[in-house]
């Protein structure tokens, strides 16, 4: 199905240019289940829009080399040919949303490949069952959470019978059983076409594989023989002694009979109350489409509560409902929400204006980037590294509250615990931090405290 010859791309010409490379041809038949595993920034994703076409179609990079499917080149006068049979879910599944509903989402590719109305009308059946997607007809797309969209998305594409599935990172925002539920519908298809799978959470999908490869840190793609990888080595700690941020004793944020609905007659949050004081890391877990990110705009004041309300006490100061935002860093889970600058330097500069140490700012850049061109626009960075460079955006504002948004999608396991790292040294700041999370590992590193958004209620749990 699939002849890759030895084939490199850049994204420019300068030598600091990111990179991917083939150095050994490769085949890929039907009915294999290929796995793509790498460090974040490595360049999965780039390997994946090779494979559909996208590099060099809509690319201004250089492709040095071939790619063949079904024995013609991918791009040029062939790409229109296979628009149907080979489909794409990007890592921000937002970005390929058209309309402004889930219906005409849902119905807009078929309708487009000239699908008859009974059979748009049996996949809609299928799939609404298969993703549990009843919930989310009548809403807007712009008031779907991640992992509504991610759902929305996918069953989208698998409505066209494709003949090849690429999928960058599926589940990144799925929560547990619906990441299950997913895994088992992949077995389920496996032999039917090709799936090639970019995903980090690799023992989940171990037994379902056939093949992988890995791309390199440098770019490098070669095979694999297993998904058995070391164990990441403890990281140092980062000294955060030089962060010229404020330090927080007096720190309360209280929630006090708050209850929300976007509409009438249908509460998404029934009469929570809790506290949070300072010093404490906090994690909100839940299923998809629950609120957690209606939480967070409730807490951070981007929204107002139906009823009750959000103080934020520092010190003798008292902030109540969207008065608390001057006070709040919200990492969101977009991350391209954050970017307003043509490079990464200039995003970085007013958080980084508060760290008077060169030294930590190198650190810091080291530890998030293998390799970073702060000349950079922030777009061309991989998912994973836009919302690392979210992150250091964010924390070193001086702000008493962080809000985490997802805050490991993406990741690999070093990421992983370099964010747990730093989330840790915030807390000796006597910061409150909340982050929303369906990496259970991570949950287990990093919080103090576990909550279970369910039901419109807000449950702590051991």
């Amino acid at each position: 199905m699939y002849k890759l010859n030895p084939f490199s791309y850049s994204y420019g010409k300068s030598g600091k240019a990111k990179n991917i490379f083939l150095e050994k041809p490769l085949t890929f038949d039907k009915n294999e289940m290929i796995a793509i595993v790498g460090p974040s920034g490595g360049g999965k994703s780039t390997l994946l829009k090779v494979l559909k076409g996208i590099i060099p179609e809509y690319s201004s990079g250089e492709l040095v080399g071939t790619v063949e499917f079904h024995g013609k080149p991918l791009s040029g006068v062939h790409f229109q040919e296979n628009l149907q049979k080979i489909l794409y879910l990007f890592q921000n599944p937002f970005s390929q949303l058209i309309y402004p509903t889930p219906e005409e989402e849902f119905l807009f590719s078929m309708e487009n490949f000239n699908f008859t109305r009974e059979e748009m009308n049996a996949s809609k059946e299928k799939f609404e069952k298969l993703f549990n997607l009843n919930n989310i007809w009548g809403k807007q797309n712009a008031q779907l959470s991640n992992g509504e969209c991610q759902k929305l998305v996918l069953a989208s594409l698998l409505a066209i019978n494709p003949e090849v599935l690429l999928l960058d990172e599926p589940t990144a925002f799925l929560d547990p059983k619906a990441r299950a539920e997913f895994y088992h519908f992949l077995n389920s298809i496996k032999g039917d076409r090709l799936v090639i799978i970019v995903d980090h959470h690799v023992e989940e999908i171990k037994d379902l594989v056939t093949r992988v490869l890995e791309v390199s840190i440098d770019g490098k793609i070669a095979e694999r023989s297993d998904l058995n990888f070391s164990e990441v080595k403890p990281i140092e700690n980062v000294n955060l002694a030089e962060v010229a941020i404020p330090h927080f004793k007096d720190l309360l944020l209280k929630v006090s009979h708050v209850s929300f609905s976007y509409a009438k007659n249908t509460s998404l949050l029934n009469n929570l109350n809790v506290q949070f004081k300072a010093g404490e890391i906090i994690a909100i877990k839940g299923r998809n489409g629950m609120g957690k990110s209606t939480l967070f705009k409730l807490l951070a004041g981007i929204i107002d509560p139906s009823s009750g309300e959000v103080t934020l006490e520092v010190g003798k100061k008292k902030f109540r409902n969207k008065k608390i935002f001057s006070n709040v860093g919200f990492i969101f889970q977009n991350p391209e929400s954050h970017f307003f600058y043509d490079t990464i330097a200039e995003e970085l500069k007013q958080s980084f204006k508060h760290i008077s140490s060169p030294e930590l700012k190198e650190e810091l850049l080291k530890r998030f980037f293998h390799e970073i061109n702060l000349d950079k626009s922030p777009f061309l960075l991989s998912e994973g590294e836009k919302r690392r460079l979210s992150i250091l955006m964010t924390v070193f504002l001086g702000k008493s509250l962080l809000l985490f948004d997802e805050p490991t999608f993406g990741q690999d396991q070093r990421s992983i615990l370099e964010i747990s790292q730093l989330m840790k040294e915030l807390k000796k700041l006597g910061l409150i931090q909340l982050f929303i999370s369906h990496d259970d590992q991570f949950i287990k590193k990093t919080a103090d405290r576990v909550f279970v958004l369910e039901s419109g209620s807000l449950n702590e749990i051991s």
